[in-house]
């Protein structure tokens, strides 16, 4: 008994010694996803799977069955309680988020084995019945020591994720940092020229203007709505078209898009920086941008579809976009996102997935 309590004084301050050196910034993960639940439950049982070999006496399949109910029930108790307190949480600072985070681990699981004591007086390990202190101390440092070890991988994990994503936010602005005077110039130059002949038209060429660039000073770690962006988009568009006239058109079939769908800002403008300046105004006739949309059971689809350039003719530039939206991509959503391209003769084709979810302000 003295030893449990030695042990989870130990952890503990290994514990919190490893988060102030850390000092990492970021929160725990939600733990209300069946991914983050069903890694739990694994973890789980390869614990007790060890704790039966470190005891080989107690490995038989009786014990395993009974050990394994057990400690499934008390991971499923400490999940549950975890979720329903994330935003309690949350409202901590970050070292406190994941301090809390594993203490209240502590504490749920010495409150289930309590409860699992008192419910079970039959309650019996290799033929013996505990008393109540051992069997909630030895139940308490068990999950003491798993949960620090896997809230330690978590925390790293989130950090280095945070770098990433960083890293990214810093290719974004890069990026931006380059489309901004090129950009800049020509519709400055497509402003001066419709002001003595179109003076409303180059009044609402100037609001465009301001709000594409108030957009691109959104951080690019934050999402928005999917409707934000493509109003963006279609600001982007609008004021290339005062530029390059008839010369390009535009067809957008965006209507079955879900308009609350999250989505990093700045995804579909430099996709259709590239179309303006990699297909439509190298060929002398210009050519037409198609942007479509749908839902496809989990997933949003958008496709952006324009002509390719003349054979022999040379678009300046580095090719940041795609990659960079791809990097965007997997550090958000992983798996579930992704970015293709594929053209023929013709057109050339960019199909952005991602799985959908509802944007919530914050």
């Amino acid at each position: 008994m003295a030893a449990g309590e030695a042990g989870l004084n130990t952890v503990e301050d290994s514990l919190e010694q490893e988060l102030q050196l850390d000092s990492p910034g970021v929160y725990p993960p939600t733990f209300c996803t069946w991914r983050i639940i069903v890694v739990i439950m694994v973890i789980t049982q390869l614990a007790v799977f060890l704790i039966g070999i470190g005891k080989d006496e107690w490995l038989t399949w009786a014990w395993l069955s009974f050990a394994s109910l057990y400690a499934q029930w008390l991971a499923l108790f400490c999940v549950s309680g975890l979720c329903l307190s994330s935003g309690w949480i949350n409202r901590r600072s970050a070292t406190g988020a994941w301090t809390v985070s594993w203490l209240l681990m502590i504490f749920l699981a010495m409150a289930f084995s309590y409860g699992a004591w008192q419910a079970t007086p039959f309650l019996k390990l290799n033929g013996e019945v505990p008393s109540l202190r051992s069997f909630v101390l030895e139940s308490a440092l068990a999950v003491a020591i798993v949960a620090a070890a896997f809230l330690r991988y978590l925390l790293v994990r989130s950090r280095w994720r945070a770098q990433l994503m960083a890293q990214a936010e810093a290719r974004v602005q890069a990026l931006q940092a380059r489309i901004r005077p090129h950009f800049l110039f020509n519709s400055l130059n497509t402003i001066a020229s419709l002001v003595p002949v179109d003076p409303k038209n180059a009044e609402a060429a100037i609001e465009d203007l301001a709000d594409i660039f108030r957009g691109s000073m959104r951080r690019a770690d934050k999402t928005i709505s999917l409707a934000d962006e493509l109003s963006l988009a279609r600001q982007y568009l609008d004021m290339e078209k005062r530029r390059l006239g008839e010369r390009l058109q535009i067809d957008w079939r965006v209507t079955e898009l879900p308009a609350n769908a999250a989505i990093l800002p700045l995804m579909l403008q430099p996709l259709l920086e590239n179309a303006v300046g990699h297909g439509v105004q190298p060929n002398p006739d210009g050519g037409k941008i198609t942007v479509y949309g749908r839902s496809e059971g989990d997933q949003v689809v958008i496709t952006i579809a324009n002509p390719v350039a003349p054979k022999g003719h040379i678009v300046p530039g580095n090719g940041l976009a795609i990659p960079n939206i791809r990097d965007r991509l997997r550090l958000a959503f992983g798996s579930r996102a992704g970015l293709v391209t594929y053209h023929n003769d013709q057109q050339f084709y960019v199909v952005m997935s991602l799985p959908y979810v509802a944007h919530t302000d914050r």
